[in-house]
Parts: C-alpha cells; structure tokens; sequence
C-alpha cells in the first residue's frame, strides 16, 4: 500500500501475523521513497529491548495498548502539524 498510497504517517503494530513491525521497519528502510514516513509502533510489549531495536530502525516513537485517542494525539500531535 506505501508504494501506491501516499501517507503522512504509519501506526504499525509490533506483533502482526504475516509480517511484524521489526521486519517492517526493515523492509521501510531499504525503500527510498518511504525513508521520510514517520513510523510509530503500536504494541502491548514493554519490554526496552523490543522498542529500542524499531527505534534504532527508525521508528519514532511507541504506543503502549490500550491507549485512549488522547494518548495517540499526544504522541503524534507534533508529526501531523
């Protein structure tokens, strides 16, 4: 869908079935035209390790489940100005 839809910001969430937000965010980083997307991961993991890692692959930040509309306009308030 990135390669065809132009998007201001993708919410991908760790755990998916076919593939998870660590491979995403890898696969996101070998795409030229996708490099500038904001990524934020959306995930009931906790742990610093699961989180450092997409950060240091380019996520922008974590959304820990369950989160309210408020958290998520907190969070992403700043990128979608």
């Amino acid at each position: 869908m990135l390669e065809k839809e132009s998007v201001d910001i993708v919410l991908s969430d760790i755990n998916m079935p076919n593939m998870d937000g660590i491979a995403f965010l890898r696969e996101k980083a070998n795409r030229a035209n996708m490099k500038d997307i904001p990524v934020f991961m959306i995930s009931t993991e906790t742990g610093e390790d699961i989180i450092g890692e997409a950060k240091a692959l380019g996520a922008k930040g974590a959304i820990k489940k369950p989160f309210t509309p408020d958290m998520v306009n907190e969070i992403l308030g700043p990128f979608l100005k």
